[in-house]
């Protein structure tokens, strides 16, 4: 590869790239598990195959929030380009369907939901992960700039990359959080029946919290928050596919 597409390997670019390589892997391995299960034992038992690889590397995206070379912090230093409130919020949101819901309400996982959000979130963050890894290596960065100069393999894997990242959000964002909505509705009886993370009087702090309203309140924050990262993704589109000279990670 041509020199002006070298990169400089510091400590933060060394981690990132082994983070987003990782990630990657990860939601591939889980992939096909699923689909593995899927095609041959249906949708019972779904969990029980899937939910290692789950717990493990949707748990580890919070490494976005709290490490020193997270994606979130980085967002706010400026070494990526993301939005680190938007970030912030469609990794929590997965993180609290995965452990307070998938997790521990067992009956949850039951709903046509959760067989959609493995499949849309994998195919999303399968992708989006090898992405950033590419760029970090010099290979997805700048993707006008130096389209001509890279091999004819990994020129290919290139388009994939950005023609996936850009385009097939377009219908996966809508379809996982379809998923997560329906993950959502099949919980909400189950809250309310067993009053799970409610706080009831008396108690000694003289406080109650009712969680089935708080989760109510958690589906309709869906409305406001799902157009404008469905927006910033189009924004990003209009930005890598519509001419841009230069492409930013993240």
């Amino acid at each position: 590869m041509a020199d002006n597409v070298s990169k400089d390997f510091s400590p933060s670019t060394i981690y990132l790239c082994f983070y987003n390589l990782f990630l990657s892997l990860g939601w591939t391995i889980l992939m096909i598990q699923f689909l593995s299960h899927i095609i041959y034992e249906g949708r019972p038992g779904l969990w029980n195959s899937t939910s290692d690889c789950l717990l493990i590397f949707q748990s580890l995206a919070i490494l976005e929030h709290i490490h020193t070379n997270g994606k979130v912090v980085h967002c706010i230093v400026g070494i990526v380009r993301s939005s680190a409130v938007l970030t912030f919020l469609q990794v929590s949101s997965r993180l609290f369907l995965t452990w307070a819901i998938l997790y521990c309400l067992p009956e949850s996982r039951d709903s046509l939901g959760f067989p959609i959000v493995l499949f849309a979130w994998s195919l999303t963050e399968i992708v989006r992960y090898l992405f950033y890894f590419l760029g970090l290596v010099g290979v997805a960065a700048d993707f006008v700039a130096y389209l001509r100069q890279v091999p004819c393999s990994l020129l290919l894997l290139k388009r994939l990359c950005v023609a996936w990242q850009y385009t097939m959000f377009i219908a996966l964002y809508p379809l996982g959080v379809t998923g997560e909505m329906l993950c959502y509705f099949t919980a909400l009886p189950l809250v309310q029946k067993h009053r799970y993370l409610s706080v009831t009087l008396p108690n000694a702090c003289n406080f109650s919290f009712d969680s089935y309203y708080a989760f109510i309140i958690v589906i309709v924050m869906y409305i406001p928050v799902f157009p404008q990262l469905y927006l910033h993704m189009w924004a990003q589109r209009r930005k890598v596919l519509g001419g841009s000279t230069k492409q930013k990670i993240h």
